[in-house]
């Protein structure tokens, strides 16, 4: 089991969880920008505080989705 906090980067993350590109979009339509191709250059190290600034999400709403999402696979 993974920790995500804040701090975690968003390239790690979907390393190590693939569907997490796909599964994100899905869960908050503000997450689509993730999986175009600028935005995975822009992203490219970003940590999970950054990626929540881009989907005008709180960092904690960011978090919680990123675990649900983790502990679902």
């Amino acid at each position: 089991m993974v920790e995500v906090t804040s701090e975690s980067k968003y390239m790690d993350l979907l390393n190590a969880y693939p569907l997490l590109k796909r599964d994100l979009a899905q869960k908050n339509w503000k997450f689509e920008f993730l999986v175009t191709p600028m935005g995975k250059i822009s992203l490219w190290d970003a940590t999970l505080g950054e990626v929540s600034e881009k989907a005008e999400l709180s960092v904690e709403e960011t978090v919680d989705i990123f675990n649900e999402l983790i502990n679902s696979y």
